[in-house]
C-alpha cells in the first residue's frame, strides 16, 4: 500500500526538505537517520516554522526534532491490538499516513488511515483527501477572476484563505458558500505585516490582486507601481524567505502590446501602457528570484470575459453584451485589432491545473493562458455576439484610441497544461445577457462594475 509520502534523509538541510515535500503529493514527510532508521515525522509548516525563528535553512534536518514518530511495525499487522493503536495515534496526532518498518527499523511501506481500516480506496478519494490538506492563498481572492478560482478550489476540496481589500465591494462573497474551508482576510497587499501573517500555514500562493486595466492604471499610477510592481515584490519575497515554492502571479497577454505575427512566450514585449509595464516590471522580478526551491509561475492571460460573483463590464465582450442588452446597439471602435480572449471560468481552471502540476513543469515558467482559436479582431467579436443574440445593431466607428493589437500562441499551456478553452464567446454572451434579463446584475451601469471608479458607494 505505499503512498508517495517524502522519505528524508537525515542530512537532508530544512530547505532540502521542504521541496521534496512539496514535490510529493502530500504536506508530510517521513525522516530518517544517519544509517536509514525511521526518525519521525514533520511537516512543511513544521519546517517553514524553524526557518521563522531564525534557524538557518541550511540545517540538516536531523538537527531538529520530529512532531511525531509513531509507526507500526511490519509483523504487528497480523495483531489486533497493534492496529488499533496505531488508529489511536494517527487520530490524535491528526496525521494521515505512518510508516511500516521492518525489524532494523527502516521503513518499508506506508498506510495510511483508510489502509488500516482496511477500506477499499479509490484513486480519486486519495486524491480529494490529499486536496483538502492543501491550504491555498489567493491574494485578490473576491474580484473577477479570484471569486470564481475561489469557487473552484473549494469545490475541489481545497482549504482557501482570500486575502483582498474589499476595494470592489464584498458582494462576490455571497455567491460562494460559507465554509470552515475558507478564511477570509480583510487587507491590503501593500501592508507588509498583513501580508506575511496571511502566508502562515499556507502551501500555495496566487498573487491576483493588483490595479488592473489600462484606464484603472492610467488614474492611479501611483496606486498602480506600489500594488503591481513593489508590494508584489515584497509579497513574492516573504514567499520565497519562508520556502513557500509554489507561486503563482497573474500577468496579462497585454504585455505584447503591438505584434504583426503570432506570438509567444519567447516573443519581444511592446507594452503601450503604464499596466503593462507594471506586469513585465513584476515578471522579471519575480523570474529572476526563482531557483530550484522557489518556482514561480507566470501565466500571461488573454483577454478575459463571462459572467462572474464580481461582475465587470469594462471587458470587450461583457461590454457588448450589455449594451446589446440596454441599447440594442453593439458599438465598435477601430475594429481590426486582435485580441485573444479568455473566459474567466477557463482562466480559474488554468489556475487550478498549475496549483496541481508537478513544480518541476510549470516552476520558473512563463505560459500565456488561452486558446489558439480564440484570437478574434474585435468587429469579428461584436458580429458574433449581435448574431448569437440576434436582432442587434453593430455601429463602427474606425478611430480608436487602443492601439493594442496582437495575437498569441497557446501552444506551451496545452502541450504542458492540457489545457484547452471550454467555454466560448457565444455562451458568454448568452449568459450574460440572461441574468440581466433576471435582474441578477439590477443597475449594469453602477461604478462598482468598473475597474477605473474604485468606487463601491452604489454597493
Amino acid at each position: 500500500m505505499k503512498r508517495a509520502v517524502a522519505i528524508i534523509s537525515g542530512d537532508s538541510n530544512l530547505k532540502e526538505a521542504i521541496q521534496q515535500i512539496e514535490r510529493s503529493r502530500y504536506n508530510t514527510g517521513f525522516t530518517l537517520d544517519a544509517s536509514g532508521k525511521y526518525r519521525g515525522t514533520v511537516s512543511t509548516s513544521d519546517l517553514r516554522r524553524l526557518i521563522i525563528s531564525g534557524v538557518s535553512e541550511t540545517d540538516a534536518v536531523q538537527e531538529h526534532p520530529c512532531s511525531c514518530a509513531y509507526a507500526v511495525r511490519a509483523a504487528d499487522l497480523a495483531s489486533h491490538d497493534a492496529i488499533r493503536d496505531a488508529l489511536a495515534d494517527l487520530t490524535l496526532q491528526g496525521v494521515e499516513h505512518i510508516p511500516v518498518l521492518g525489524g532494523d527499523d527502516a521503513i518499508v511501506d506506508v498506510f495510511s488511515l483508510e489502509d488500516l481500516q482496511h477500506a477499499s480506496e479509490q484513486s480519486q478519494t486519495e486524491e480529494y483527501a490529499a486536496r483538502q490538506r492543501r491550504s491555498i492563498l489567493i491574494v485578490g481572492g473576491a474580484g473577477y477572476l479570484g471569486s470564481v478560482l475561489t469557487a473552484q478550489l473549494l469545490e475541489r476540496g481545497y482549504t482557501v484563505r482570500i486575502l483582498d481589500n474589499f476595494l470592489y465591494g464584498r458582494r462576490s462573497l455571497e455567491q460562494i458558500p460559507q465554509t470552515p474551508a475558507l478564511e477570509i482576510i480583510e487587507g491590503d497587499l501593500r501592508n507588509i505585516h498583513t501580508c506575511v501573517s496571511a502566508l502562515d500555514g499556507v502551501h500555495a500562493v496566487v498573487l491576483l490582486a493588483a490595479i488592473v486595466g489600462d484606464p484603472a492604471s492610467k488614474i492611479r499610477p501611483r496606486a498602480t507601481i506600489e500594488t503591481n510592481v513593489i508590494a508584489t515584490q515584497a509579497l513574492a519575497t516573504a514567499c520565497k524567505l519562508q520556502c513557500i515554492n509554489r507561486f503563482l502571479y497573474a500577468s496579462t497577454c497585454s504585455v505584447y502590446g503591438l505584434g504583426g505575427s503570432v506570438l509567444d512566450e519567447e516573443s519581444e514585449l511592446h507594452p503601450v501602457s503604464l499596466y503593462a509595464r507594471t506586469k513585465i516590471a513584476s515578471e522579471k522580478i519575480i523570474l529572476d528570484m526563482g531557483d530550484a526551491y522557489f518556482t514561480p509561475t507566470i501565466l500571461r492571460m488573454g483577454t478575459l470575459y463571462g459572467y462572474s460573483p464580481r461582475m465587470r463590464f469594462d471587458l470587450v465582450v461583457n461590454t457588448m453584451t450589455m449594451h446589446a442588452f440596454s441599447e440594442r446597439k453593439i458599438r465598435v471602435f477601430g475594429g481590426k485589432q486582435w485580441r485573444p480572449l479568455l473566459s474567466v471560468s477557463d482562466a480559474a481552471e488554468a489556475y487550478v491545473r498549475c496549483i496541481e502540476a508537478d513544480l518541476a513543469s510549470v516552476g520558473n515558467q512563463v505560459f500565456n493562458v488561452g486558446s489558439d482559436d480564440h484570437n478574434y479582431q474585435i468587429e469579428t467579436i461584436a458580429g458574433m455576439i449581435a448574431e448569437t443574440l440576434g436582432g442587434i445593431e453593430v455601429l463602427h466607428d474606425h478611430k480608436s484610441l487602443d492601439v493594442r493589437d496582437y495575437r498569441v500562441s497557446f501552444k506551451k499551456v496545452r502541450e504542458v497544461l492540457g489545457f484547452h478553452a471550454a467555454d466560448t464567446v457565444e455562451a458568454a454572451s448568452r449568459t450574460i445577457y440572461s441574468n440581466l434579463e433576471m435582474g441578477l446584475i439590477p443597475d449594469p451601469s453602477q461604478k462598482i462594475y468598473y475597474n477605473h471608479f474604485f468606487d463601491v458607494t452604489e454597493e
